[in-house]
C-alpha cells in the first residue's frame, strides 16, 4: 500500500525533471549530440542569427528593440550588451558571443556591438571555409595572421587627437550611434566633455574611475542636461522647515537607525508593562532615550545630517529646532560616495562622536525642480560630478543614459590615451582593403581565412550604409572610389558617403580592443568539434 502511494510522486517528480531538461535543451537549441557537418550549421546559424538581430540597432541610424521581460516590463533599447542578455539561448556560440559582449562592456563600456558583429561574421565565413574544406587550425592561424596585420594597421592610421575639436568628434560620435537625436548627442558631449575635463584637472595623475566619481541622475522633465560639480542626491529632506542653504558645512554620516528600540531594552522579553505608572515609566525612558540621541547630534556641531536608516519623529523635530538639515533612509552607496568626497566617517548612533568623524563641504543646497527635491553637496577640488538627465518621456531615458555613459566611456579612454582612427566605417573599410592586398602575399590556403577576415570587417560600413537607407552595393563603390584616390571616407550622418572631413574619429584603443576580443572569441568557437548533451 505504501508502495503504490509513493509511485505517484515519483514519477510526478521524474515528469518534473523530464520536463525541466527539455526546456533547457530548447534553450540551448540542440536535441542530441552535434558533430561534422550538422555542427558547421548550427555555428554558421546562430552567428547569421545573432548578427541580424545586432545589425539593425547598429550606428546613428539604427533601430531600437522593444524587450519584454518575463514579468511584462517593457523597456526599448539599442544596447547591444543589454540585447544580448536578453536573449534565452543558451547554444554555444551565443554564449561565446554574450561572454564577448560583457568583456567588451567591462573592459572599455563601448564597442559591444561593433565586437559582436565582427565575431559572428567571422565564424560564419569560417563556417563557410569549413564547409568548403579548410581544416578549423588553418583557419584560426589564418585569421590570427589577419589580426597581427590589422593591429599593425591601425598603429599606423591611429593618429593623436591634438585639438578640441578632435575629442569632441570622438565623443559625439559615440553618442549619436545610440540612436539618440543630433541636438542631444551635442548636448551630451558638452557636458561630458565639461564633465572629464575637470575630472582631470583635478585628478590628472591617476586612473579615472567613472564609478568612482560620475553619477548620472535621470528624470523625467525638460529635455534638458547639466553637470554638476559634487554630488547630487534625488532625495527629500526628512521636514519642510528644516533649512535648505548652507556655506562650509559639517556633515555627520550616520548608518542603521536613529531610534528607540525597545528591545535593547528588554531583549529577553520577561518584563511585562501593566497598570497606568509603569507605562508612564516606559514612555519617559523611550523620551528620555531619543532626547539622549538627538543630543549627540546637536552636541556634534553637524549642520547636515545624512542616515542610512530610519529617524524617530521627535529626533527630526529636535534638529530641526536647531536648525539641522536631515536626510533619511537613503542609500548605503549614496552615503559612500558623500564620504568619499566630504571626509566624514560612516558611523553609528550608538558610537561616540569626534570632530574628526565629521565632513566638510563648501556649500550645501536643497532645491525643488519639477517637483523633484535635490541635494546638492559641493566640495571643493574634489573629482567628484553628477550629470542631470531630464527626458520629456520616461522611455527616452533609457537611449539618453546609454548615450551618455558611452560618451564618457570613450571620454575616459581618450584622456588616458587620445589616439583616434577615422569613424563612420572607414577605418574598418581601410583595414579590409588592406587586407585584402596582404592575403595576396601569404602562401597557402591561410590566404583565404584572411581574405574572409577582411570581409568580415566590410561588414561594419555595410551595415551602417544599410541602415541609413544606402543601397550598400553604392556605398562600398564609392568608398571604393575614394580609398583609391588616397582620400578618407566615411558613411555620414546624413545618409550619404562623404569624404571624412570635417573628421569623424572613433577611439583608437576601443577599435583595438574590439578587433582582438572578436578573433579570440571567434577562435575559441572554431576550436569546438563536437556538441555533447548530457544525458
Amino acid at each position: 500500500m505504501s508502495i503504490s502511494m509513493a509511485q505517484p510522486d515519483n514519477m510526478h517528480e521524474l515528469d518534473s525533471m523530464a520536463a525541466l531538461r527539455q526546456s533547457v535543451r530548447n534553450r540551448i537549441g540542440i536535441s542530441g549530440d552535434v558533430e561534422d557537418d550538422e555542427l558547421l550549421y548550427h555555428v554558421e546559424q546562430a552567428s547569421k542569427d545573432i548578427k541580424d538581430l545586432f545589425a539593425t540597432s547598429f550606428g546613428p541610424r539604427g533601430l531600437n528593440k522593444i524587450i519584454i521581460s518575463p514579468t511584462s516590463d517593457i523597456y526599448m533599447t539599442s544596447d547591444g550588451k543589454t540585447i544580448i542578455e536578453q536573449i534565452d539561448v543558451l547554444h554555444p556560440v551565443v554564449t561565446f558571443l554574450k561572454e564577448l559582449a560583457r568583456s567588451m562592456d567591462t573592459a572599455c563600456g563601448d564597442g559591444t556591438k561593433t565586437a559582436v558583429i565582427f565575431a559572428a561574421s567571422l565564424v560564419e565565413n569560417a563556417a563557410r571555409l569549413a564547409d568548403y574544406g579548410l581544416h578549423p587550425a588553418t583557419i584560426i592561424k589564418g585569421y590570427q595572421l589577419a589580426l597581427n596585420k590589422a593591429y599593425e594597421i591601425l598603429e599606423y592610421e591611429s593618429t593623436e587627437a591634438l585639438s578640441e575639436e578632435d575629442l569632441y568628434s570622438v565623443i559625439e560620435n559615440a553618442s549619436l550611434s545610440k540612436g539618440v537625436e543630433y541636438g542631444q548627442a551635442k548636448m551630451i558631449t558638452d557636458v561630458v566633455l565639461k564633465t572629464l575635463s575637470e575630472l582631470k584637472r583635478l585628478n590628472d595623475d591617476a586612473r579615472i574611475d567613472l564609478n568612482e566619481y560620475v553619477k548620472v541622475i535621470k528624470k523625467v522633465g525638460g529635455p534638458a542636461m547639466e553637470c554638476v560639480p559634487g554630488i547630487v542626491l534625488d532625495e527629500k529632506p526628512a521636514r519642510d522647515d528644516m533649512p535648505s542653504h548652507f556655506k562650509d558645512a559639517k556633515i555627520l554620516l550616520l548608518n542603521y537607525n536613529v531610534k528607540f528600540e525597545s528591545k535593547i531594552i528588554n531583549s529577553q522579553h520577561n518584563i511585562r508593562v501593566e497598570g497606568v505608572d509603569n507605562s508612564l515609566l516606559f514612555l519617559r525612558e523611550q523620551m528620555s532615550s531619543l532626547k539622549h540621541l538627538a543630543g549627540k547630534i546637536i552636541a556634534s556641531g553637524a549642520d547636515v545630517v545624512l542616515c542610512e536608516g530610519s529617524v524617530d519623529e521627535s529626533v527630526e523635530e529636535s534638529l530641526a529646532k536647531h536648525g539641522i538639515l536631515l536626510f533619511k533612509k537613503l542609500k548605503m552607496k549614496d552615503i559612500e560616495k558623500i564620504s568619499q568626497a566630504t571626509g566624514a566617517s560612516i558611523i553609528s548612533i550608538k558610537d561616540e562622536i569626534s570632530p574628526d568623524d565629521l565632513g566638510f563641504a563648501d556649500k550645501v543646497t536643497v532645491e525643488k525642480k519639477c517637483n523633484e527635491y535635490f541635494l546638492s553637496l559641493s566640495v571643493q577640488d574634489q573629482p567628484i560630478s553628477t550629470i542631470l538627465i531630464w527626458e520629456p518621456f520616461s522611455y527616452g531615458l533609457e537611449k539618453v543614459e546609454e548615450a551618455v555613459d558611452d560618451a564618457l566611456n570613450n571620454a575616459a579612454f581618450l584622456l588616458k590615451k587620445p589616439h583616434v582612427v577615422n569613424g563612420g566605417g572607414g577605418i574598418e573599410f581601410v583595414l579590409s582593403q588592406m587586407l585584402k592586398k596582404y592575403a595576396s602575399t601569404i602562401d597557402g590556403k591561410e590566404q583565404l581565412a584572411v581574405i574572409e577576415y577582411a570581409n568580415a570587417l566590410e561588414e561594419i560600413p555595410r551595415i551602417l550604409a544599410r541602415n541609413a537607407g544606402l543601397n550598400e552595393v553604392d556605398a562600398m563603390s564609392a568608398m571604393l572610389s575614394y580609398y583609391n584616390k588616397g582620400i578618407d571616407s566615411r558613411i555620414d550622418y546624413c545618409r550619404k558617403v562623404t569624404e571624412n572631413y570635417p573628421p569623424v574619429y572613433d577611439s583608437s584603443s576601443i577599435k583595438k580592443l574590439c578587433v582582438i576580443a572578436a578573433t579570440e572569441a571567434t577562435n575559441s568557437v572554431l576550436r569546438i568539434d563536437k556538441i555533447l548533451l548530457k544525458k
